[in-house]
């Protein structure tokens, strides 16, 4: 399957010989060991483990159900700092583990809702990811349908209908144990034939707040001049949601709490290309760092031609008036990509630009186009790799990542609570990773 983790349960062979002659478990021991600790044990097991271990028996499998097991289970597995590659057409998200020495790949059904009777299918496309939860955008103009989905469990939950009319919006999506925030921003219809980025919209939930099931907030107006690119996304860090403008440069910073944006200078702007901002760092343990990559190319440089990573300072805690003029020095450069690993990149990007994601320590980047090669970004042992080509096929008919792919930060979970906030349906059936 897709991952070995380091931590596993150990064979439970029947052996005549003692537990100290063979290494294994006695069984006359495990056999009679409290359900209670047994599932306790099995609650630290990460996802992709237990997703293997659920066809030993009825027992495991019935834990799948079980609100207590699962709410044991996201408080003690361990982070998983995966990501998931969606290509067009292709039905399946492929997984990337970077943790190992060499990234191992698996990949997952994607859980789009069927047609009802003599309907068309609806066409949805991943958007935004958070907390083991897919955000999927519906690709007809107009007001927007967004999908919340568990792909581990398929469960899916619609949002009601965004309240603006868009074309391509940008989608941002923080998502807790019992609450979730999305951000729907840019491209609005202003007329049948024409699109600016004037507002977005952004829908909160809280298992707290009245009603849980969530509300849409009134619309914040976005800073004059605005251009998104949908498919850069946004990255979230201490409250404010973090997207790229270009045209030029510039970093927009919405601030939840106070439904309100403001802009902030990126670093040498002028000489960027295919900037991205993600969340590096994070965890159940440390608080998530806006970092921005990107590709950097200036003559008069001693190194002309680099990809760089840069995170900022504070947080990006400014103030409204300040970010309105954009903040200089606000940014510290953290990583360069290695000269002999810059001219492999740039040969295989060849100036179409590059996808980029970050989860917890590790960040990737893939150049867009056909059979496109992954690069890992190590940024805690500043090491930098190449991932395998993905083994699996698509239904354009290439093996590997195919063209017009998205990433996303994505960590497998069986239990996504926000979910529950919305009416969620799901299938008889329940898809584990296939790898």
């Amino acid at each position: 399957m897709m991952h070995q983790p380091p931590h596993h349960l150990p064979r439970l062979l029947v052996s005549s010989s003692s537990s100290s002659e063979t290494g294994e478990m006695d069984p006359r021991v495990w056999r009679r060991l409290p359900q209670p600790l047994v599932d306790r044990v099995l609650a630290c097991l990460p996802t992709p483990s237990f997703l293997r271990l659920r066809a030993a028996c009825r027992r495991f499998y019935s834990l799948l159900y079980s609100s207590p097991f699962l709410h044991s289970h996201l408080l003690l597995s361990p982070h998983l700092p995966f990501f998931a590659f969606a290509v067009p057409s292709a039905g399946h998200l492929f997984l990337l583990d970077p943790t190992r020495q060499a990234p191992s790949w698996s990949r997952l059904p994607l859980p789009l809702p069927a047609p009802g009777a003599g309907q068309a299918q609806a066409a949805f496309s991943p958007a935004a990811a958070s907390a083991g939860l897919l955000a999927f955008l519906s690709d007809a103009s107009g007001h927007k349908t967004l999908l919340l989905a568990n792909p581990i469990t398929r469960l899916l939950a619609p949002l009601p209908l965004c309240p603006s009319a868009r074309l391509s919006p940008t989608v941002g999506l923080a998502a807790g144990p019992t609450s979730f925030i999305a951000v729907v921003a840019g491209d609005d219809l202003v007329s049948p034939y024409a699109v600016k980025n004037i507002s977005a919209d952004t829908f909160v939930a809280d298992a707290a707040s009245v009603p849980p099931s969530g509300f849409w907030a009134p619309s914040s107006l976005l800073p004059r001049l605005s251009s998104l690119d949908p498919r850069a996304g946004m990255a979230f860090a201490s409250g404010r949601f973090y997207c790229m403008s270009s045209s030029p440069f510039a970093v927009l910073v919405f601030d939840v709490a106070a439904n309100e944006w403001s802009k902030v200078q990126p670093p040498m702007r002028r000489f960027l290309r295919s900037p991205a901002l993600v969340e590096l760092g994070g965890g159940r343990e440390r608080e998530a760092r806006v970092a921005l990559v990107a590709a950097v190319e200036k003559s008069r440089l001693s190194v002309p031609r680099s990809v760089r990573v840069w995170t900022m300072r504070g947080g990006g805690h400014h103030g409204g008036a300040a970010a309105a003029g954009g903040v200089g020095g606000a940014w510290t450069e953290v990583a360069r990509m290695p000269p002999d690993v810059h001219a492999q990149f740039a040969a295989a990007e060849a100036g179409r630009g590059f996808e980029c994601a970050a989860h917890g320590d590790f960040v990737v980047l893939a150049p867009r186009g056909p059979a496109s090669p992954v690069l890992v970004f190590d940024s805690r042992h500043d090491e930098w790799r190449w991932a395998p080509p993905c083994p699996y096929p698509y239904a354009g008919g290439g093996i590997g990542i195919g063209a017009g792919f998205r990433v996303f930060a994505y960590e497998p979970r069986l239990a996504t609570p926000a979910i529950g906030l919305l009416d969620a349906t799901a299938p008889a059936a329940l898809h584990g990773m296939q790898g």
